[in-house]
């Protein structure tokens, strides 16, 4: 109790204290706290930052309520982590090197100003129409396709581990990358912003795949496992059945047509700019 009386003596000295050029020492740490996480955030490592944030508070915790051990294991961890984190995650401190070294500040200054209700509409609504259109045709054939829409959780990983393109969409595009005799036609098709940014990426098993139906793909097992660890809306097109599925947030729409595969993207892409 004494502990936790001194620390409210000491916090209450600090209100006290609080100056003008501490506000601005704050709210700069938080910019480039905000602009590292946004950068992080692209690659998907946002759970290490979670997970440094418990050890931060579990440190606070162990220094108020003094409690010896779990500040003794904890503060070994710290001594460690950096070595660590560095060990398991140096492809992603790769990533976020790359992108700093490539990025322009004028594209950060548009980024930063300008929301993403400022999209083109008109732009999405096309995508949706020729992508719906290639995949119905697909159907009707039999071709297998996957289709991975970027929202606003970043896959720059997912975009790594294929071909990069960065193209206008068109139906001759889509259907071509996923024609069985394409070198492309492997892995699945990333459209970010109404472009195609890249084909024939890998995608993420689902985190429960022992419970998800043995009729299922290896395509709808793909799209199960993006949308759980991301916000992406992902089209599925079997190769067994010509069925159109539709998978978002860990669950699978399935026996889609057109119209109904239509008025899901633009739910889900379109109503949300």
């Amino acid at each position: 109790m004494d502990q936790l009386l001194n620390f409210f003596h000491m916090l209450w000295g600090v209100i006290l204290s609080f100056r003008f050029t501490d506000l601005i020492d704050i709210l700069v740490i938080a910019f480039i706290i905000y602009k590292v996480f946004l950068i992080v955030r692209e690659t998907r490592a946002t759970q290490l930052f979670k997970g440094l944030i418990f050890l931060l508070v579990v440190v606070f915790l162990a220094k108020v309520l003094n409690l010896k051990t779990l500040d003794f294991i904890v503060s070994k961890l710290f001594f460690w982590g950096p070595v660590i984190i560095v060990i398991l995650f140096q492809s992603e401190f790769r990533r976020i090197l790359e992108h700093v070294g490539r990025a322009k500040m004028r594209g950060r200054l548009q980024n930063f100003l300008f929301s993403e209700k400022n999209k083109d509409k008109v732009k999405i609504e096309n995508v949706i129409y020729k992508i719906s259109k290639a995949c119905e045709d697909m159907a009707q054939k039999k071709t297998g396709a996957i289709i991975v829409f970027e929202r606003k959780t970043k896959l720059a990983d997912i975009i790594a581990s294929g071909v990069v393109l960065n193209a206008d969409v068109s139906e001759e595009l889509i259907k071509n990358l996923f024609f069985k005799n394409s070198p492309l036609h492997d892995g699945a098709v990333i459209v970010r912003e109404g472009e195609i940014v890249a084909a024939s990426c890998f995608l993420p098993k689902p985190s429960k795949e022992e419970y998800i139906s043995r009729e299922l793909g290896a395509r709808h097992r793909a799209a199960i496992g993006i949308s759980e660890e991301s916000d992406a809306l992902v089209v599925v097109v079997s190769e067994e059945t010509g069925y159109i599925s539709l998978a978002e947030n860990g669950k699978l729409k399935r026996h889609l047509n057109r119209p109904d595969l239509v008025l899901c993207l633009q739910e889900g892409l379109v109503n949300r700019v």
